[in-house]
């Protein structure tokens, strides 16, 4: 739930130096305040009437006057959102809120937790926005079953001396562990936060979300959930780290009731029975159980029995309803950015277009705990126009990897180079692609001074590896790219089961010093050593228009004795394709090397001149764009604007049909009046219908799943997972159909008006004017 409820921007200030106040005098003031505060609702009443979706959005975090007491006041949560900044009452506050909006059944917790905790410090604890590193595990070692083995030959070292460096060795590794738990101990002394003369009487708030057994979130929520306002962190209450940050609970309260602790306080959260109904668990302050607290009754005698048993009516709500517009949701940070620091690490958050480079998430993992040594850098980026999304940094190696999502015309997926790179096309560089939409089935390609290699998959012709060894003379081409002499070039190709074995070449090898082919074919099967083939290119004046061919210039091994020796016929045929091939492979480097070139441009292009994607479902973007545009009728002259007026001509279509006449009759304008006006009411119908039948196919893939939900008994809790992920995605995509039927159903109208309106002024249609 974490970050996608809420996440509450907060300040690290310390508080140490506040005077310390006697337990007995912050009780009482604790207790006066709530009270208070209770009676004049100023905690309940801050909840509105109707709530909007939990928000993205961030705060500032407002500390209390003491580390040891409660606010003397709490600010509404529209004041929250509209300054973005409050304590830790008033979030939690604002959090509940959007939470019961959403049918959660939500608390604000009122109770006791860590100084880190209080002040949201969280330099001691690791920082979640790092990359996950996928965990390869190692290939098990497979037991070689023989049939004969071996015999092992004596061994004639002396044991004695066996014993002393085994013994030696020991004490080695016994030396070096000593070492790893003195570094280990050294480190977690030097990481543990200093005595807190304030442990276990901060003050704080944060809000618990308890398993409802007949609400809608039952099967969401199972168990006790803790949510950090300032940081919409969750934390499960069976977890040790929960223990040590939230030390205990007071009271909770909700838009329903106050309920006050009345546990023994030596028990950790985990301890805690939640369980609201038992009074001599939770004394409630307002008369009359809640309906959460019924049992056993259907809705109606829970109504009635609350209505009777009550004595004090909750007062209405003054604070307005909560409204989280969507430009501020895309802000989500005071200001549009945010500071987080980690252990040995810095996270830096962007909203969206806020960085002019799409920018919106940049974690630098430092080697020292003052944040001076970066060790490495993991950027993200949204709506780049080339489809940049990530890009990392390791600044011990130097190298910089950028990662692009589809879309590119060059197909590229992962670009890794040095940062000292100035774009040359001689420099270590691995560029990976998307081989499945490149025409040649690319997918990596590695290069550096005097190598080129190329990786291919799923080829018709079965080519697999190219790897491209250049010598170290150098030309001076007229275009400076193909300065880079070939030596040598190796390709490697798949089997091709079609042809024999001793057929299907495995691995050429052009040399162009050597002046040889060196083909090898693929193994057959059962057999340990497979067919070559070299063959000595002629020289260029015996590759004229008519190639000279001579048994010398071939030789060759084929493993199986009863083959019948090849024919100089067909050896004159393969070396005539070899040649070919290997003219061909050299075009294909030459080709390859200004491909490098081009996209070496193309990046340095990007990267002067960003530019960022905006989608036209964008509102917000979409709006500002158009109203910084300069105004067309204020840049154009006349007869530019009937060009545009020309260019949409409703009536376009339909004059084509008839040959695009300079004048129409009178009857011909009534038929392309009602031409025109019919095709547009039976394109808004079919619309509509088309979206209908989408709805009505949704629907029914929902109740689909909803049945299988409720009648499956033995799902695991992944699948379960799982299905009520498939049916909010549903339910989602349900609700936007339906808002734009609705939305498409208000447009016909006003649409209709304006055709009707062009038509008018069409200068084809004024004949039906006149009288």
């Amino acid at each position: 739930m974490g970050d996608g409820v809420a996440d509450w921007r907060t300040r690290n200030d310390d508080a140490d130096d506040d005077d310390d106040d006697d337990d007995e005098g912050d009780r009482a003031r604790r207790e006066s305040v709530e009270s208070a505060a209770v009676g004049h609702c100023g905690y309940i009443r801050l909840y509105p009437a109707a709530t909007r979706e939990p928000s993205l959005l961030h705060t500032t975090d407002r500390p209390t006057d003491r580390p040891t007491g409660s606010p003397e006041r709490l600010c509404s949560p529209t004041w929250v959102l509209h300054f973005q900044k409050g304590n830790s009452f008033e979030c939690a506050t604002l959090l509940v809120s959007l939470l019961l909006g959403q049918s959660y059944n939500a608390f604000v917790v009122s109770g006791y937790a860590s100084r880190e905790q209080a002040l949201c410090d969280m330099t001691r604890r690791t920082c979640p926005y790092l990359p996950e590193r996928k965990y390869t595990p190692p290939p098990a070692d497979m037991p070689k079953i023989a049939k004969y083995q071996l015999k092992a030959p004596p061994d004639f070292r002396s044991q004695f001396l066996l014993e002393l460096e085994d013994r030696e060795r020991k004490k080695k590794d016994a030396e070096l562990q000593r070492q790893e738990e003195e570094r280990q101990r050294m480190i977690a002394e030097f990481e543990r936060p200093r005595s807190d003369k304030y442990f276990g009487h901060r003050i704080h708030a944060w809000v618990v979300i308890l398993p409802e057994d007949k609400g809608p979130r039952n099967r969401e929520i199972t168990e006790p959930i803790f949510i950090e306002p300032s940081s919409g962190m969750p934390y499960n209450l069976a977890d040790e780290e929960t223990n040590l940050l939230y030390l205990g609970v007071e009271s909770i309260w909700n838009d329903q009731n106050y309920w006050v602790n009345m546990q023994p306080r030596g028990k950790g959260c985990a301890e805690i029975n939640w369980d609201l109904s038992k009074v001599e668990l939770w004394e409630h302050l307002l008369p009359g159980e809640p309906r959460v607290a019924r049992k056993d009754t259907d809705e109606i005698e829970e109504d009635v029995g609350v209505e009777q048993d009550k004595h004090l009516d909750m007062p209405a709500s003054y604070v307005n309803e909560i409204q989280i517009y969507s430009l501020d949701f895309e802000t989500r940070y005071p200001q549009g950015s945010k500071t987080i620091f980690y252990k040995k690490a810095k996270v830096e958050l962007y909203a969206p277009y806020f960085q002019m480079d799409g920018l919106i998430q940049r974690v630098t993992v430092y080697e020292d705990y003052e944040y001076i040594t970066p060790i490495q850098c993991y950027e993200k980026y949204l709506n780049r126009s080339d489809c940049l999304t990530e890009s990392s940094k390791d600044f011990n190696t130097d190298t910089v990897t950028d990662f692009f999502k589809k879309g590119r015309s060059d197909h590229c997926k992962a670009d890794r180079y040095l940062a000292s790179d100035t774009g040359s096309i001689d420099n270590e560089r691995a560029i990976d692609f998307y081989d499945d939409a490149h025409f040649e089935g690319l997918s990596r390609m590695e290069m550096g001074p005097l190598y080129l290699t190329q990786y291919y998959r799923n080829r018709e012709d079965f080519l697999y590896y190219r790897h491209v060894q250049f010598s170290t003379d150098k030309d001076n081409p007229a275009d400076g790219i193909h300065f880079r002499r070939t030596s040598k070039i190796i390709e490697k190709y798949h089997r091709n089961k079609e042809i024999p074995a001793c057929e299907d070449i495995a691995i050429r090898e052009f040399a162009m010093l050597e002046n040889e082919i060196r083909v090898k074919f693929h193994y057959d099967k059962d057999r340990s050593s497979r067919a070559t083939r070299t063959f000595i290119k002629p020289s260029m004046a015996d590759r004229g228009e008519r190639l000279v061919f001579d048994p010398t210039m071939s030789y060759g091994y084929n493993p199986d004795p009863t083959a019948p020796p090849e024919k100089n016929l067909d050896l004159f045929y393969n070396l005539d394709k070899h040649l070919k091939d290997e003219d061909q492979s050299i075009i294909c480097v030459k080709d390859t090397e200004t491909e490098i070139m081009e996209f070496l441009k193309r990046r340095s292009d990007e990267n002067l001149n960003l530019q960022l994607s905006i989608s036209l479902f964008d509102r917000n973007q979409t709006v500002e764009t158009i109203s910084t545009e300069p105004r067309i009728d204020a840049v154009k002259d006349p007869s530019q604007r009937d060009d545009i007026a020309q260019e949409i001509d409703p009536l376009g279509p339909y004059l084509a049909r008839i040959g695009n006449p300079a004048y129409i009759s009178k009857a011909e304008a009534y038929l392309i009046r009602d031409d025109c006006l019919s095709d547009f009411k039976q394109l808004s119908i079919d619309k509509a219908n088309y979206i209908l039948r989408i709805i009505e196919k949704r629907a029914a893939e929902l109740e689909k799943m909803q049945i299988l939900l409720t009648q499956s008994v033995d799902l695991s809790k992944a699948e379960e997972d799982q299905m009520l992920a498939k049916i909010n995605e549903i339910s989602f995509n349900l609700h936007v159909l339906e808002t734009y039927l609705n939305w498409h159903r208000d447009q016909v109208p006003q649409r209709y008006k304006i055709l009707m309106d062009r038509l008018r002024q069409n200068p084809y249609l004024q004949a039906l004017q006149k009288n």
